[in-house]
């Protein structure tokens, strides 16, 4: 239970049509015990359908699956973390001043790494307040329990996409500043494998962030995971425009 003195706002998204599709997708996509017997069971239909006989059959799909098993190795999770490196926007001035930090929504291990350096940089004085966009309370009271002041700490559960933390980070920001005070140093924490897409996120709405990564220590299958997931997810922003 947070004390009233963090500002947080818990309120219940609304619902978004392709929300509830997005979470099996990508499970399906970075799932190989998914998605490779699917695709070899595809082949296998499309390989009958233009008349190939048993045996081109079988070699058609096993090329498949072992070409499209490649995304799963540590190779590809190595090359897939660079490219994302590469898209990381070119690095604002260094802030003066204490900052805020801003932390997204990225499930418990990484809150973990987030959360530590956040509560770090309190302490040392070159932050002044933290926001949590798009998490539940466990990652506010995490900051509480690492020594940060209640009212150092505001956030909200709405956010559902790594645009609507931009936005609803940007709409706070507007809120809590006066008009004639300027925006705060914005020190955005997230894992390596988001941090290009969200800082750039974060430009498009006009907020100039200095990106911060933390080393979370996840496993391979895991570092995968989070590699694939963000290539597509950063494509479908270059898609959209979002970049």
């Amino acid at each position: 239970m947070l004390p009233p003195s963090v500002d947080w706002t818990p309120c219940p998204p609304e619902p978004m049509a392709w929300i509830g599709l997005r979470e099996p997708i990508l499970h399906l996509i970075t799932t190989p015990a998914l998605l490779l017997p699917l695709l070899a069971g595809l082949v296998l239909l499309l390989s009958a359908t233009v008349g190939l006989g048993w045996a081109w059959r079988a070699l058609v799909s096993g090329l498949a699956v072992a070409l499209l098993s490649l995304l799963y190795s540590p190779l590809s999770t190595a090359a897939l973390s660079a490219w994302l490196t590469s898209q990381l926007p070119a690095p604002s001035p260094s802030p003066t001043g204490s900052a805020l930090a801003v932390l997204v929504g990225r499930g418990p291990e990484i809150a973990a790494a987030t959360t530590t350096l956040a509560a770090r940089m309190v302490r040392d004085g070159h932050v002044e307040r933290i926001y949590v966009s798009g998490d539940s309370s466990a990652t506010a009271e995490r900051l509480l329990q690492l020594g940060v002041s209640p009212a150092r700490i505001a956030g909200d559960s709405c956010a559902r996409t790594t645009w609507e933390n931009a936005t609803i980070t940007n709409a706070w920001i507007r809120d809590h500043t006066s008009r004639t005070a300027p925006t705060p140093p914005l020190l955005l924490i997230t894992d390596p494998w988001q941090l290009p897409r969200a800082s750039r996120a974060f430009q498009r709405q006009q907020l100039s962030v200095t990106p911060v990564a933390v080393d979370p220590r996840l496993p391979p299958r895991q570092q995968n995971r989070l590699a694939l997931r963000e290539t597509a997810a950063t494509l479908l922003y270059a898609f959209q425009g979002r970049m």
